[in-house]
C-alpha cells in the first residue's frame, strides 16, 4: 500500500480529511506531533529546535547544532512508522527528509482565506480579526520552518504529486480522489522499493546511533549503505575517535565493512542525488 505525506496551510481542514481517509481506507495515520514524542525521548531535541526557531538567524550556530541530530532522529522515527507501509503523514514538513520512491504520494493542500477564516474563527471562538492574524503568524513560521530547516518552499508545487483547494472542491471528493490515487497500481508498494526504505532506516540507525552517543554525538556524520558495505562522510577525525565512530557503526550495521571518508555530510538522500 502507498505511504501518503499531506502538506497544508494553516487551518486547511486537513485533519477532517484525514479522518475520512482512515474511515475510508483503513490507512494508520501518522502526525507531527506522534513523531516529535519519538525524537524528544533524545533529550527533547524536537520541542527546543521547534522553540530556537525565531531566533534561527540571530543565533544561527546555536540552532544548527540542534538541526542536524534533528534530522537524523526524525527521519529514523519517520521510516520506522513508514516500513510497514499503507500510511498518511500529516504535520510538518518532514516529507523533505525523504527521497522520492513509487509508493510515496505527496499532496498539498490549500484553502481559500475565508474558509480558513471561519474555520479558525469556530475552533477557537474568537473573531474574525485575530482569526486572520493567527493564519498569517502560522502560515509564515511554516515557510520559514521548511526554509531552515529542509532549504526549501514548502509552497512550491515541484516538490508535490497533487495540489488540492478546498476552493474547488469539498472535504469528500478530496477524499475520495485520494483514495482512488491510493488504490492505483503504480503507487503500490513493491519489493525493491520496501528494501530501499529498509537501506534508508538501517543508514538513519546508524546515524542516529552516533549522534545519540555521547562521545560522538558532536559529530556530522551521514551514513549510506551499499550492498554490504557502510560509508561513512563527515568530519576529520583522529584515530581513536575514528575507531569509536566505527565501533557504534559496526554495533548497528552487523558488518566490519565499513569506509569513512572526511567530507560534507549531506542531510538528506534527496540532496545526494537520489530521485
Amino acid at each position: 500500500m502507498p505511504v501518503l505525506f499531506i502538506s497544508r496551510g494553516t487551518m486547511a481542514g486537513v485533519r477532517q480529511l484525514v479522518k475520512c481517509l482512515v474511515a475510508r481506507t483503513g490507512i494508520r495515520e501518522v502526525s507531527h506531533e506522534d513523531l516529535t514524542k519519538i525524537v524528544n525521548q533524545h533529550g527533547d531535541i524536537a520541542t527546543r529546535v521547534t522553540q530556537q526557531i525565531d531566533a534561527a538567524i540571530s543565533a544561527y550556530d546555536q540552532f544548527s547544532r540542534l538541526r542536524w541530530p534533528y534530522w537524523v532522529l526524525m527521519r529514523q522515527a519517520l521510516l520506522e512508522e513508514i516500513l510497514p507501509d499503507n500510511m498518511v503523514y500529516h504535520g510538518y514538513s518532514a516529507h523533505f527528509l525523504l527521497p522520492m520512491l513509487q509508493h510515496f504520494i505527496r499532496v498539498r493542500i490549500d484553502a481559500p482565506l475565508e474558509l480558513r477564516v471561519k474555520m479558525t474563527v469556530e475552533r477557537f471562538k474568537g473573531d474574525e480579526e485575530a482569526a486572520r492574524d493567527y493564519i498569517s503568524k502560522v502560515d509564515d513560521e511554516r515557510v520559514r520552518w521548511a526554509r531552515f530547516m529542509y532549504y526549501r518552499d514548502v509552497r512550491d508545487p515541484k516538490y508535490y504529486d497533487l495540489h488540492l483547494n478546498l476552493g474547488h472542491m469539498s472535504l469528500h471528493a478530496m477524499c475520495g480522489i485520494l483514495s482512488g490515487v491510493m488504490s492505483e497500481e503504480e503507487f503500490q508498494t513493491l519489493p525493491e522499493t520496501m528494501a530501499e526504505v529498509e537501506r534508508l532506516l538501517r543508514a538513519a540507525s546508524i546515524e542516529a546511533a552516533l549522534v545519540t552517543d555521547p562521545r560522538t554525538y558532536g559529530f556530522e556524520i551521514g551514513a549510506r549503505i551499499e550492498g554490504a558495505d557502510v560509508r561513512l562522510c563527515g568530519p576529520y577525525l583522529e584515530e581513536e575517535q575514528l575507531k569509536t565512530v566505527t565501533e557504534i557503526a559496526s554495533g548497528i550495521a552487523g558488518t566490519e565493512k565499513i569506509t569513512y571518508t572526511p567530507g560534507y555530510a549531506a542531510p538528506f538522500d534527496f540532496l545526494q542525488g537520489k530521485p
